[in-house]
């Protein structure tokens, strides 16, 4: 009997070590997973921090970076080919483009080098002349239909043409930048302002360089089909920022206009001439009609 407990003992010992040792090493499996829980949730919670680190999360700051892109000269002067399509119509012309910031936009229209319309927006009115037949019309932005339609002021006019953002009534767009809402997608980031009453105003952008590519006004009456678009390419420097050297506006209401326009010599030339001053000779007429005889090559 003596002898049978003697043999047991050592394998009771063995036992409890097998015991012991099996026990240590569910022990260090469950810190193991512990640890391997705890690195998920960090990990995982990483990610949707960082799924949050674009421009949609960061809007302010991409806003910001968007207007940073803004031409900071007073000037900006070039030549211009400039396609217009009105219904039927498909009309070839040179001319020029001249911009004074928060005063005037100047568009030339000519045929061999000789002057035959010109539109002239201001802060207060929009002067349409035509050359050939010696005709104008200086009116509010209200009175012309297209302007009216997308609510285009001389602000959001400037803008469009400076290849900027904007927000209709607002002057400085830093005051209200918060009514934008920024939406990335891909390669491109979109800037929206749904707050306006009527209208919808969006602005795509390429995410990589924040750089405005389209700009597009349209009710929010979906069964209504006006719209304005002004799509920008060909980028260049013009003092030391990207500027457009094509835009192309597309009017779309009762009728369609688009204007396609390749600008080159580009610069910021501040000597010209700011303001038009009609001759006592040039009769007055209706400036949608004037408007729509520029559009359809009645010179």
């Amino acid at each position: 009997m003596q002898m049978l407990m003697n043999i047991q003992t050592p394998i009771q010992a063995a036992a409890k070590s097998l015991r012991r040792i099996r026990r240590q090493i569910v022990l260090s499996l469950a810190v193991v997973a512990l640890g391997v829980s705890l690195s998920g949730c960090k990990s995982s919670g990483s990610a949707q921090k960082g799924s949050h680190h674009g421009p949609a999360a960061t809007g302010e700051a991409y806003k910001l970076k968007v207007l940073a892109n803004n031409q900071t000269a007073k000037a900006v002067t070039g030549k211009m080919k400039i396609n217009i399509l009105a219904g039927d119509k498909d009309i070839s012309l040179s001319g020029s483009l001249k911009m004074m910031r928060d005063d005037v936009i100047q568009l030339s229209l000519s045929v061999f080098g000789i002057e035959v319309g010109r539109m002239e927006f201001t802060r207060s009115d929009v002067l349409i002349l035509d050359r050939v037949h010696r005709q104008y019309a200086r009116v509010d932005y209200r009175q012309i239909d297209f302007l009216r339609s997308a609510n285009l002021d001389f602000n959001a006019l400037q803008a469009i043409f400076w290849n900027e953002i904007f927000i209709p009534g607002q002057a400085d767009l830093s005051k209200a930048i918060e009514d934008i809402r920024v939406s990335e997608s891909g390669d491109h980031t979109l800037l929206i302002l749904s707050t306006a009453p009527r209208l919808d105003y969006s602005f795509l952008t390429v995410t990589k360089t924040a750089q405005l590519n389209l700009t597009t006004v349209k009710p929010k009456n979906v069964e209504n089909e006006e719209n304005l678009q002004c799509r920008y390419g060909s980028f260049v420097k013009l003092g030391g920022k990207d500027f457009p050297s094509s835009m192309k506006l597309t009017f779309k209401g009762d009728k369609t206009y688009t204007l396609d326009m390749a600008l080159s010599s580009l610069n910021n030339d501040e000597n010209w001439t700011k303001h038009t001053q009609v001759s006592s000779k040039y009769s007055e007429l209706n400036v949608n009609r004037l408007l729509d005889k520029l559009m359809e090559g009645g010179f």
